[in-house]
Protein backbone atom coordinates (compact mmCIF):
# COMPACT_ATOMS: atom_id res chain seq x y z
CA UNK A 1 0.00 0.00 0.00
CA UNK A 2 1.44 3.37 -1.01
CA UNK A 3 1.66 6.37 1.37
CA UNK A 4 -1.13 8.07 -0.63
CA UNK A 5 -3.40 5.05 -0.18
CA UNK A 6 -2.59 4.90 3.51
CA UNK A 7 -3.45 8.58 3.92
CA UNK A 8 -6.81 8.05 2.22
CA UNK A 9 -7.54 5.05 4.44
CA UNK A 10 -6.60 7.01 7.54
CA UNK A 11 -9.08 9.74 6.67
CA UNK A 12 -11.97 7.31 6.21
CA UNK A 13 -11.40 5.12 9.25
CA UNK A 14 -13.30 5.63 12.51
CA UNK A 15 -9.95 5.29 14.23
CA UNK A 16 -8.41 7.95 12.00
CA UNK A 17 -6.13 9.45 14.63
CA UNK A 18 -4.54 6.11 15.45
CA UNK A 19 -4.19 5.28 11.77
CA UNK A 20 -2.43 8.57 11.11
CA UNK A 21 0.05 7.73 13.85
CA UNK A 22 0.62 4.29 12.34
CA UNK A 23 0.98 5.86 8.91
CA UNK A 24 3.64 8.26 10.12
CA UNK A 25 5.49 5.43 11.84
CA UNK A 26 5.50 3.01 8.88
CA UNK A 27 6.36 5.59 6.24
CA UNK A 28 9.13 7.16 8.32
CA UNK A 29 10.51 3.76 9.31
CA UNK A 30 10.63 2.75 5.65
CA UNK A 31 12.50 5.92 4.70
CA UNK A 32 15.05 5.30 7.45
CA UNK A 33 15.59 1.63 6.62
CA UNK A 34 15.99 2.35 2.90
CA UNK A 35 18.40 5.23 3.70
CA UNK A 36 16.09 7.75 2.05
CA UNK A 37 16.81 9.68 5.23
CA UNK A 38 20.52 9.16 5.84
CA UNK A 39 22.12 8.00 9.10
CA UNK A 40 22.86 10.97 11.40
CA UNK A 41 20.59 13.26 9.34
CA UNK A 42 18.28 15.67 11.16
CA UNK A 43 14.63 14.82 10.51
CA UNK A 44 12.62 17.70 9.07
CA UNK A 45 9.40 17.38 11.08
CA UNK A 46 7.58 20.22 9.32
CA UNK A 47 8.28 18.69 5.91
CA UNK A 48 7.11 15.26 7.04
CA UNK A 49 3.92 16.68 8.55
CA UNK A 50 3.14 18.33 5.22
CA UNK A 51 4.07 15.30 3.11
CA UNK A 52 2.16 12.79 5.22
CA UNK A 53 -0.64 15.21 6.09
CA UNK A 54 -0.41 14.36 9.79
CA UNK A 55 -0.31 16.60 12.83
CA UNK A 56 2.51 17.08 15.28
CA UNK A 57 1.14 14.61 17.84
CA UNK A 58 0.97 11.56 15.51
CA UNK A 59 4.43 12.38 14.18
CA UNK A 60 5.90 12.71 17.67
CA UNK A 61 4.31 9.39 18.66
CA UNK A 62 5.90 7.79 15.60
CA UNK A 63 9.29 9.23 16.53
CA UNK A 64 8.96 7.87 20.07
CA UNK A 65 8.30 4.39 18.66
CA UNK A 66 11.30 4.66 16.37
CA UNK A 67 13.43 5.84 19.27
CA UNK A 68 12.51 2.71 21.23
CA UNK A 69 13.66 0.69 18.22
CA UNK A 70 17.01 2.55 18.17
CA UNK A 71 16.33 3.99 14.73
CA UNK A 72 16.25 7.64 15.79
CA UNK A 73 17.79 9.72 18.56
CA UNK A 74 15.60 12.42 20.12
CA UNK A 75 17.62 15.43 21.26
CA UNK A 76 15.69 17.78 23.59
CA UNK A 77 15.31 21.28 22.12
CA UNK A 78 17.37 20.27 19.08
CA UNK A 79 15.20 17.86 17.15
CA UNK A 80 15.46 14.23 16.10
CA UNK A 81 18.33 12.55 14.30
CA UNK A 82 18.33 9.29 12.42
CA UNK A 83 20.53 6.93 14.43
CA UNK A 84 23.98 6.64 12.95
CA UNK A 85 25.45 3.34 11.79
CA UNK A 86 28.58 2.51 13.70
CA UNK A 87 30.77 -0.56 13.94
CA UNK A 88 30.33 -0.93 17.70
CA UNK A 89 26.53 -1.19 17.46
CA UNK A 90 26.75 -3.57 14.53
CA UNK A 91 29.10 -5.83 16.48
CA UNK A 92 26.61 -5.92 19.34
CA UNK A 93 23.79 -6.78 16.95
CA UNK A 94 25.95 -9.52 15.45
CA UNK A 95 26.57 -11.03 18.88
CA UNK A 96 22.82 -11.37 19.37
CA UNK A 97 22.13 -12.60 15.84
CA UNK A 98 24.64 -15.44 16.21
CA UNK A 99 22.56 -16.86 19.03
CA UNK A 100 18.98 -15.73 18.45
CA UNK A 101 18.49 -16.37 14.74
CA UNK A 102 19.75 -19.98 14.85
CA UNK A 103 17.52 -20.48 17.90
CA UNK A 104 14.56 -19.07 15.98
CA UNK A 105 15.33 -21.44 13.10
CA UNK A 106 15.34 -24.39 15.51
CA UNK A 107 11.98 -23.32 16.96
CA UNK A 108 10.52 -22.79 13.48
CA UNK A 109 11.48 -26.33 12.48
CA UNK A 110 9.43 -27.60 15.40
CA UNK A 111 6.55 -25.13 15.35
CA UNK A 112 5.95 -23.75 11.84
CA UNK A 113 2.46 -24.45 10.54
CA UNK A 114 1.90 -25.76 6.98
CA UNK A 115 0.62 -22.33 5.82
CA UNK A 116 3.73 -20.67 7.28
CA UNK A 117 6.00 -23.12 5.47
CA UNK A 118 4.03 -22.50 2.28
CA UNK A 119 4.55 -18.73 2.72
CA UNK A 120 8.30 -19.28 3.08
CA UNK A 121 8.36 -21.39 -0.08
CA UNK A 122 6.38 -18.77 -2.00
CA UNK A 123 8.82 -16.09 -0.87
CA UNK A 124 11.67 -18.23 -2.21
CA UNK A 125 9.94 -18.58 -5.58
CA UNK A 126 9.65 -14.80 -5.82
CA UNK A 127 13.31 -14.48 -4.86
CA UNK A 128 14.38 -17.00 -7.50
CA UNK A 129 12.39 -15.11 -10.12
CA UNK A 130 14.39 -11.95 -9.36
CA UNK A 131 17.82 -13.52 -8.89
CA UNK A 132 20.15 -12.27 -11.61
CA UNK A 133 17.85 -9.44 -12.65
CA UNK A 134 19.90 -6.86 -10.75
CA UNK A 135 16.92 -5.63 -8.72
CA UNK A 136 18.83 -5.48 -5.45
CA UNK A 137 16.24 -3.43 -3.60
CA UNK A 138 13.49 -5.93 -4.29
CA UNK A 139 15.79 -8.79 -3.29
CA UNK A 140 16.51 -7.02 0.00
CA UNK A 141 12.77 -6.65 0.63
CA UNK A 142 12.27 -10.36 -0.03
CA UNK A 143 15.15 -11.18 2.31
CA UNK A 144 13.53 -9.05 5.00
CA UNK A 145 10.26 -10.90 4.45
CA UNK A 146 12.08 -14.25 4.75
CA UNK A 147 13.48 -13.26 8.15
CA UNK A 148 10.09 -11.95 9.28
CA UNK A 149 8.41 -15.20 8.25
CA UNK A 150 11.03 -17.17 10.18
CA UNK A 151 10.45 -15.08 13.30
CA UNK A 152 6.70 -15.58 13.02
CA UNK A 153 7.11 -19.34 12.54
CA UNK A 154 9.07 -19.60 15.81
CA UNK A 155 5.81 -18.75 17.64
CA UNK A 156 7.48 -16.67 20.34
CA UNK A 157 6.36 -13.04 20.23
CA UNK A 158 9.13 -11.84 22.55
CA UNK A 159 11.79 -13.41 20.36
CA UNK A 160 10.08 -12.02 17.24
CA UNK A 161 10.22 -8.49 18.65
CA UNK A 162 13.94 -8.81 19.37
CA UNK A 163 14.62 -10.22 15.92
CA UNK A 164 12.73 -7.38 14.23
CA UNK A 165 14.71 -4.75 16.13
CA UNK A 166 17.98 -6.45 15.21
CA UNK A 167 17.04 -6.86 11.58
CA UNK A 168 16.17 -3.17 11.32
CA UNK A 169 19.85 -2.43 11.87
CA UNK A 170 20.92 -5.17 9.47
CA UNK A 171 18.57 -3.88 6.79
CA UNK A 172 20.14 -0.43 6.79
CA UNK A 173 23.53 -2.04 6.32
CA UNK A 174 22.17 -4.03 3.37
CA UNK A 175 21.26 -0.74 1.68
CA UNK A 176 24.67 0.80 2.46
CA UNK A 177 26.37 -2.04 0.58
CA UNK A 178 23.64 -2.41 -2.03
CA UNK A 179 25.92 -2.66 -5.08
CA UNK A 180 29.00 -4.00 -3.32
CA UNK A 181 27.64 -7.25 -1.95
CA UNK A 182 28.94 -10.30 -3.76
CA UNK A 183 27.28 -12.93 -1.59
CA UNK A 184 23.66 -12.77 -2.70
CA UNK A 185 23.68 -16.11 -4.58
CA UNK A 186 25.07 -17.88 -1.51
CA UNK A 187 22.55 -16.16 0.76
CA UNK A 188 19.66 -17.22 -1.48
CA UNK A 189 20.95 -20.80 -1.53
CA UNK A 190 21.09 -20.75 2.27
CA UNK A 191 17.48 -19.58 2.44
CA UNK A 192 16.54 -22.59 0.32
CA UNK A 193 18.44 -24.92 2.66
CA UNK A 194 16.79 -23.30 5.66
CA UNK A 195 13.24 -23.64 4.36
CA UNK A 196 13.90 -27.23 3.30
CA UNK A 197 15.16 -28.05 6.79
CA UNK A 198 12.14 -26.40 8.41
CA UNK A 199 9.76 -28.25 6.10
CA UNK A 200 11.54 -31.52 7.00
CA UNK A 201 11.28 -30.68 10.73
CA UNK A 202 15.08 -30.87 10.90
CA UNK A 203 15.81 -28.58 13.85
CA UNK A 204 19.56 -29.29 13.90
CA UNK A 205 19.83 -28.66 10.17
CA UNK A 206 17.84 -25.42 10.32
CA UNK A 207 19.97 -24.13 13.18
CA UNK A 208 23.22 -25.00 11.38
CA UNK A 209 22.15 -23.30 8.15
CA UNK A 210 21.11 -20.13 9.94
CA UNK A 211 24.37 -20.04 11.90
CA UNK A 212 26.29 -20.25 8.62
CA UNK A 213 24.02 -17.62 7.05
CA UNK A 214 24.64 -15.11 9.85
CA UNK A 215 28.40 -15.75 9.80
CA UNK A 216 28.50 -15.17 6.04
CA UNK A 217 26.63 -11.90 6.41
CA UNK A 218 29.08 -10.66 9.05
CA UNK A 219 32.11 -11.54 6.95
CA UNK A 220 30.72 -9.83 3.85
CA UNK A 221 29.68 -6.62 5.53
CA UNK A 222 32.88 -6.09 7.44
CA UNK A 223 34.17 -5.19 3.97
CA UNK A 224 31.50 -2.50 3.63
CA UNK A 225 31.62 -0.63 6.95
Amino acid sequence: MTPTTLIAAARKSPAAARMRGDLAYHVLRGKILRLEIAPAELINEAELMATLEVGRTPLREALQRLSRENLVVILPRRGTLVADLNLSDLQKVSELRRELEPFAARLAAARATPPQIAAMQQNLRETDALDGAGDYRQLIELDARAHALLAEAAHNEFLAELLERMYNQVLRLWYVGLHRVGRLPEAIAEHHELVNAIAARDADGAEAVMRRHVAGFEKEFLKVV
